[in-house]
């Protein structure tokens, strides 16, 4: 059986979801897949393309739309984008390499740029508060998983009882920033 980008793709989310990041590499990709790390090479250009790849695949059940309110549909998505991340260890890592490589291919994050961009907002401040908020969502998933991986390890004591409350306090304060109650 010829060897597919699907089945390359779908063993790499297996191996970051499995064992993490740090695991995944185009060798034990390859090994994996019983071929040699040449081959994976026909469907993918190089890790960073893999990566970019995972990042889509990652974030492809979110859907971004407008809530009752920008407001509401803002906080919806930041939680949908939270949710999608933490599904997969190392997400967040994955997809903040893809955002620096290839912004434009991850739909749900330009999807919040344009949100934005329908309310109060310019052009130019829906891009930078959609770009705000994107780092935020980023570095508070990084750090629960990080915290998660060294707890799990006994590095760290269990934590995370409050991360959703904590993260979504966190969204509300960039979005009274962004988008003020009117006078």
């Amino acid at each position: 059986m010829a060897l597919t980008r699907e089945q390359i793709v779908d063993a790499a989310l297996a191996i970051l979801t499995s064992y993490g990041l740090a695991d995944l590499s185009m060798r034990r990709l390859a090994k994996e897949l019983d071929v040699q790390p040449g081959a994976l090479y026909w469907h993918v250009k190089n890790k960073q393309e893999l990566l970019t790849v995972l990042a889509e695949r990652i974030l492809a059940p979110v859907s971004v739309a407008a809530g009752a309110d920008l407001r509401t549909g803002v906080r919806q998505a930041a939680q949908d984008i939270r949710a999608a991340l933490l599904a997969v260890p190392g997400a967040a890592d994955v997809v903040s390499l893809a955002q620096v490589l290839r912004p434009d291919l991850l739909v749900p994050l330009r999807e919040l740029e344009a949100l934005l961009a329908a309310g109060p907002l310019t052009a130019q401040q829906a891009r930078w508060g959609a770009r705000m908020l994107i780092h935020y969502i980023l570095g508070a998933v990084a750090e629960e998983q990080t915290h998660a991986e060294l707890a799990h390890a006994g590095l760290l004591p269990a934590n995370g009882q409050d991360d959703g409350e904590a993260f979504l306090f966190g969204v509300d304060t960039l979005l009274a920033g962004l988008l003020p109650e009117p006078a």
